[in-house]
């Protein structure tokens, strides 16, 4: 089987777990003997494949002309859509956002009624191309979201990262098709099982118990709420990503959580492995995730992990963890202090490693994306 795997073009600049998913992807189908070709195309060539596996439809533009591409060469196409509820979360990211720019321009005070907005969903955000309520709906431009939903309809198969998803596919995007398999996101256990907290430790100084966030510094992944919602602790925050495309954001929560928080803009996935060795919880109180990969990560070090209540990283992470929601800070303090308190030998860590070992790995989701491959191939003949 020759196969083509597809990211928009501008995924190396952004990182994140789809351009991991298609690396692993991409390094399993071809150890298992299949001829695999890895590119971030907007325009990619797809003469001579025999199936085109593109990744991330949330990019609409670039989903739109990819997809072209394939229709027009009539190339069979899977798509992982790596779907979250995208208006929903627009609303969720650039809301909270501004209501803390606001408590820390004006004052707690004058934030006061935003924040509660935000908890209660009743908050109408201001966007460059109108307003968006909590629901999702508004006067904002959603010609996007159709684009996505009418490329997706012309896919042979999809292979979301959980049922969940699926399940946001087919509610937000009105797929209705039968042609699937779930992929679960896996982890590589050679890096990041019991990892040495010493390197990291070393190389940073930092020899005492603190939190971390590992991911892009921006409003999608919420690192300043985090930062407000223990600006009266005395816990000390370690957040782990790249800040380029959201400076001010990343100026956000210093201002929020000033000495008490320290930015590392890159790390090798090895100093990371023991950076979640290192930390007493990683937290991911996103708007934006299909899965959360780096809790897996660090879950593998057995380091308590707090999840959002809004993505779909309850079907990875069940009952053990901590949840939170990332629009209330009581409700994430709360979920920070319970993880905090109970500790790297507590039961729901040491069941959360152990569930990351036996049903999140990489051969599993390649051994579904496999068998869509040929489900695709055989109905297409």
């Amino acid at each position: 089987m020759k196969v083509l795997l597809v990211n928009h073009g501008t995924a190396g600049e952004w990182g994140g777990g789809d351009g991991v998913q298609m690396r692993e992807t991409g390094l399993r189908l071809g150890q298992r003997g299949h001829e695999v070709h890895l590119v971030n195309s907007d325009s990619p060539e797809v003469k001579g494949f025999d199936l085109v596996h593109l990744f991330n439809c949330r990019v609409h533009q670039s989903f739109s002309m990819q997809m072209q591409r394939c229709l027009d060469n009539q190339v069979p196409v899977v798509v992982s859509p790596i779907w979250v509820s995208i208006s929903r979360a627009i609303w969720g990211s650039r809301g909270t956002t501004a209501v803390l720019n606001k408590a820390i321009d004006e004052s707690l005070s004058a934030a006061s009624d935003g924040l509660e907005m935000l908890r209660k969903r009743t908050l109408t955000v201001m966007l460059q191309d109108g307003t968006i309520e909590a629901n999702g709906n508004g006067s904002w431009d959603q010609s996007g979201l159709q684009i996505v939903m009418s490329c997706l309809q012309k896919a042979n198969g999809l292979l979301p990262n959980s049922w969940l998803e699926l399940q946001a596919v087919r509610s937000d995007l009105q797929w209705s098709g039968d042609c699937f398999e779930i992929a679960h996101y896996g982890v590589n256990p050679k890096l990041f099982l019991d990892a040495d907290p010493a390197p990291f430790r070393k190389s940073t100084g930092i020899n005492y118990p603190f939190i971390m966030q590992a991911g892009r510094i921006e409003p999608a992944k919420n690192q300043a709420m985090l930062c407000w919602a223990l600006r009266n602790s005395k816990i000390p925050i370690v957040l782990i990503g790249s800040g380029k495309h959201w400076p001010s954001y990343t100026d956000l929560c210093k201002k929020i959580s000033g000495n008490r928080l320290t930015v590392i803009d890159h790390l090798s996935q090895e100093m990371l492995a023991s950076a979640y060795a290192a930390a007493s919880v990683h937290v991911l109180p996103s708007w934006m995730e299909t899965c959360g990969l780096v809790s897996l990560e660090a879950a593998l070090s057995g380091t308590p992990l707090v999840g959002s209540t809004f993505g779909h990283e309850l079907e990875y992470l069940g009952n053990d963890a901590w949840y939170a929601d990332p629009a209330d800070p009581e409700s994430l303090r709360e979920a920070v202090q319970k993880a905090w308190d109970a500790g790297k030998q507590s039961e729901r860590a040491l069941r959360m490693k152990r569930k990351v070992l036996e049903k999140f790995n990489w051969e599993q989701a390649v051994d579904a994306t496999e068998r869509l491959y040929k489900r695709v191939l055989d109905e297409k003949k």
